[in-house]
C-alpha cells in the first residue's frame, strides 16, 4: 500500500469520527468505511509501529482516555452507532496494549 493511500485513508477517518462528534450522525457507507478501517487496524496490530493520538476533546467526546488513539476513536464510534456484545473499543485496546503501542 502507498504512504499516500494510508494517509488519505487516515484523513478520512479522521473526519468521519469529528463528523460523528458534531452530529452523532453517520451514513451506512461512512460506518461501513470506519469498519473496515477498525478491520485493517486489528488485522496488522503486529505490523504497526505507532498511533496517532487524537486530539483531548475527541478523546473526552467520546468517553475515551486522554491521549486515545485515532483508532480507539473510530472503535468507539462504531461502539455507539452500532452496538455489538463485544466492545471493539476493548477489543482493540487489548490489542494497543498486548502490541505495546502507545
Amino acid at each position: 500500500m502507498h504512504i499516500s493511500t494510508l494517509i488519505k485513508m487516515s484523513l478520512e477517518l479522521t473526519e468521519l469520527v469529528e463528523d460523528f462528534i458534531a452530529t452523532r450522525l453517520l451514513s451506512k457507507i461512512e460506518l461501513d468505511f470506519l469498519e473496515s478501517e477498525l478491520w485493517e487496524t486489528l488485522e496488522h496490530i503486529d505490523e504497526i509501529t505507532s498511533l496517532t493520538s487524537a486530539p483531548s476533546k475527541i478523546s473526552k467526546e467520546l468517553k475515551l482516555k486522554d491521549g486515545s488513539s485515532w483508532q480507539l476513536c473510530c472503535a468507539a464510534v462504531l461502539d455507539a452507532s452500532r452496538p455489538q456484545k463485544n466492545s471493539r473499543t476493548e477489543k482493540l485496546q487489548k490489542s494497543i496494549n498486548k502490541s505495546s503501542l502507545l
